[in-house]
């Protein structure tokens, strides 16, 4: 997804006299709504599934509680996975390994990224600790990407602003999304020490066994967490960060508002921004309820991908034929996720079947590992020692890739040489 390519009605429109600015949308405003901001409301849908599956197989399956629980996680993750979440990994690649630019231009960035997959299979198959430490930083790593993502996209709303918002401005925009995601995320972190305020409260709140459940924890994973982490300055520093930062903007949307400068997609994305953040680790279960957000993520980043290679095929870039055909013109865009969906569908595919050597390699099942969990001597089963093995490893080099586009090569091209989008 490299840079915010700027076409030539980019700051059209005129500011009305009193309430929202006319112009500041990227494609239009029927279609950033449609795919950009709205698909937000979609974030209740992967709990929905989460608690569909857990009634479903309570009634017609005889696993216990746990495993209810584990597979439950396991279709939500997989629903995401395949509609969404394989899609726009794969579509990531349409600009980097696709992309013969990308490949002279950046040759460092492009060889270092190689080493992604094979670093992810070492760090995951190793040891239990490695594999823990590896998840510790997913954890992470996610949630930065997330929120990258969101900053990225109100900079491009930045400038499609016809008022030319200041740097204070930009930053407190910024600064509206970075927040609303970790309060809530970070206290139940600080759960996990029960000589701190966080526990004290919960237990008394809930009781003791259900604040155990409602520590931090994503699936069958337990992230290893610093000693800085499960102190209670770490929640209160995010709380305070949130409740600043909100009123900060709040007050700035109500100037412009009065002003008639407020961009209207840009206040709508953070809006929506701040609900789903809020609302994410909210839920018991943060396996099913981050992938609401995870979902939302990934709908926006397929069209805007896609929108973005469209304007670089207007301008006559230098494009792979096959990244070329899936996104030639304004009708393209079912071609391209249908594309991007039916690869995921092959992946998987590959997985599965790496994932029936390793029953033999390894003697795992394919679901059923071997050993205690949590203990060194623990194997995953065969499907998720494959998923380790290669998919895994394709998700974090597409962060890898996204660190760099979202960072250090956003570029605005000359409005002068762009044509708006038919």
């Amino acid at each position: 997804m490299a840079g915010q390519a700027v076409t030539a009605n980019s700051h059209a429109g005129a500011m009305q006299p009193g309430g929202v600015s006319a112009a500041g949308w990227i494609h239009s405003p029927g279609w950033d709504k449609r795919w950009l901001i709205f698909p937000a409301l979609l974030a209740p849908v992967p709990i929905l599934v989460f608690y569909l599956s857990q009634w479903l197989l309570a009634r017609f399956s005889g696993a216990d509680a746990e495993a209810r629980m584990g597979m439950s996680e396991d279709v939500t993750s997989l629903f995401v996975m395949l509609l969404a979440g394989g899609p726009h990994v794969w579509v990531t690649y349409t600009r980097t390994y696709l992309n013969p630019d990308f490949r002279k231009r950046e040759k460092l960035w492009f060889l270092s990224s190689l080493f992604v997959v094979p670093f992810v299979a070492t760090m995951a198959l190793s040891s239990e600790f490695t594999r823990r430490l590896l998840m510790t930083g997913f954890f992470f790593l996610a949630s930065l990407h997330l929120i990258h993502q969101l900053s990225y996209i109100v900079r491009f709303y930045h400038d499609r602003d016809a008022a030319r918002p200041s740097i204070k401005s930009r930053l407190i925009d910024v600064a509206a999304v970075l927040f609303p995601l970790y309060p809530v995320s970070s206290f139940r972190m600080v759960m996990g020490n029960q000589n701190s305020l966080a526990w004290a409260w919960a237990s008394q709140w809930f009781g003791a066994e259900k604040a155990q459940s409602l520590q931090f924890h994503i699936g069958r994973a337990q992230p290893m967490l610093p000693d800085f982490i499960l102190s209670d300055w770490f929640w209160m520093a995010n709380l305070a960060g949130l409740v600043v930062c909100t009123s900060l903007w709040a007050a700035k949307c109500v100037r412009e508002y009065r002003a008639g400068q407020l961009q209207q997609a840009k206040f709508l994305l953070i809006c929506c921004a701040i609900g789903v953040g809020l609302f994410a680790p909210m839920w018991p279960n943060l396996d099913s309820s981050f992938q609401g957000f995870n979902l939302w993520h990934s709908i926006q980043y397929i069209a805007l991908t896609w929108y973005i290679t469209r304007v670089q095929v207007q301008k006559g870039n230098r494009i792979n034929p096959l990244v070329k055909w899936l996104a030639k013109d304004e009708r393209s865009g079912a071609r391209y996720y249908a594309v991007a969906l039916g690869i995921v569908i092959f992946l998987i595919g590959v997985i599965m079947a790496l994932a029936a050597g390793i029953t033999v390699v390894r003697d795992v099942g394919m679901f059923a590992g071997s050993g205690t969990p949590g203990t060194e001597l623990y194997k995953p089963g065969a499907v998720l020692q494959a998923y380790y093995l290669f998919g895994f490893g394709l998700l974090l080099t597409h962060y890898f890739h996204d660190a760099f586009f979202f960072n250090l090569h956003t570029f605005k091209s000359s409005t002068a040489n762009t044509r708006p989008l038919p």
